[in-house]
């Protein structure tokens, strides 16, 4: 007499297994045969892409550029204010991430030289650079690293300047 070794529970999951492993071996091949036509694709047309990239890169090169002329000029205009007469200015867009400096012209060789502190111009007004010391200074005095002496010494030199 036949007898069954295996019950219909494992029968339709081992069914089931076989369909999941058909439907992927299905899957692949049609995913093989899309990047076929995709990369035939490709190489039929490989030098109208690379012809569509070098447009696009030049495009985007001369757009650069005019944008970087467009805005030169409008600096241009701003330095030719009587502010800025017989001044140098030092603008430094990521070195500096976005820094002006503008010193006098007395005595100074180059425009990145500057003869003292006093002749550069910060964006910074004097009242908060003062503030930021004094509290500087009242951090070192707390902390023990400079003595009251030499605290009140540089909070007279600091309100002096």
């Amino acid at each position: 007499m036949w007898t069954n070794r295996f019950d219909d529970d494992s029968l339709t999951k081992g069914v089931l297994l076989a369909f999941v492993i058909l439907a992927f071996h299905v899957g692949m091949l049609l995913l093989v045969a899309l990047l076929i036509v995709f990369f035939g694709f490709i190489i039929q047309y490989f030098v109208w892409i690379l012809l569509f990239i070098g447009v696009v890169v030049a495009g985007s090169i001369g757009y650069i550029l005019y944008s970087l002329k467009k805005q030169s000029s409008g600096i241009a205009e701003v330095l030719t204010m009587p502010e800025f007469k017989g001044k140098n200015v030092e603008l430094r867009l990521f070195g500096g991430l976005a820094s002006v400096k503008i010193t006098d012209t007395q005595g100074s060789s180059s425009m990145l030289e500057h003869d003292g502190a006093s002749q550069i111009k910060y964006l910074e007004s004097p009242d908060s650079a003062r503030v930021r010391d004094l509290s500087e200074l009242a951090k070192l005095l707390e902390n023990d690293l400079i003595t009251r002496e030499e605290y009140q010494q540089a909070k007279d030199e600091l309100f002096n300047r």
